[in-house]
């Protein structure tokens, strides 16, 4: 089996395949350009983007054994001229906490 390095591509036959098919069929597929940890989703005329991170750090004295896990969501202007830079909205608040309970 070929092992693939570090920063070097090259294209499997099953990719190859895909473009070709995704090309004839006039589809566009912007997978190439993410970024670990992203992904995007579309439904009808609704597209939406998440992307995860995560740091480590030192925790807590008293529970030297576990872990804390924050939730922040942020919708972009750029989806709707109501929605602001900076502090999160309502809709933004409530869908973090929805999410939050969801994994918890």
């Amino acid at each position: 089996m070929e092992q693939r390095l570090a920063n070097t591509w090259r294209m499997t036959v099953n990719e190859k395949k895909f473009i070709e098919a995704a090309l004839l069929s006039d589809l566009r597929v912007d997978i190439w350009f993410r970024e670990d940890g992203s992904s995007e989703v579309q439904l009808g005329q609704t597209r939406v983007m998440g992307v995860v991170t995560c740091q480590l750090l030192q925790p807590y004295r008293d529970r030297p054994n576990e872990g804390t896990l924050s939730i922040f969501t942020e919708f972009s202007p750029m989806a709707d001229p109501s929605f602001e830079v900076g502090r999160p909205g309502e809709f933004a608040v409530e869908l973090g906490r929805i999410i939050d309970r969801g994994l918890r």
